[in-house]
């Protein structure tokens, strides 16, 4: 019995990761490069990450567009300026990488 369940936790587990749509992930790094039409609007951007990945970010529906911290083109080019680290919390959505919230590390 125990095996069966054991089992279908397991196939529930891989099912939901296939899937995309994983909530939580972090990384950490520096802002390279920001596509923004304009000060206040932000299509995407990417990350150097601590790693030594390069990640492109599309902004997720409901993340903050606040403009002292959240997703907005000038605050983004000023960590570029900066070289300011931030750590970004993200989801994917199949081979998307969406940025759910962006946090400061000075």
């Amino acid at each position: 019995m125990f095996r069966w369940v054991a089992a279908g936790l397991l196939l529930t587990a891989l099912a939901l990761a296939a899937c995309g749509g994983g909530s939580g992930n972090r990384v950490t790094g520096v802002i390279v490069e920001v596509d923004s039409p304009s000060l206040t609007e932000l299509n995407s951007f990417t990350l150097h990450a601590d790693d030594g990945r390069t990640l492109v970010f599309r902004i997720a529906p409901g993340a903050s567009r606040d403009p002292q911290n959240g997703f907005v083109g000038g605050h983004l080019r000023s960590h570029i300026l900066a070289a300011s680290k931030v750590e970004i919390t993200y989801r994917t959505q199949g081979d998307e990488l969406l940025a759910e919230s962006m946090k400061d590390l000075f």
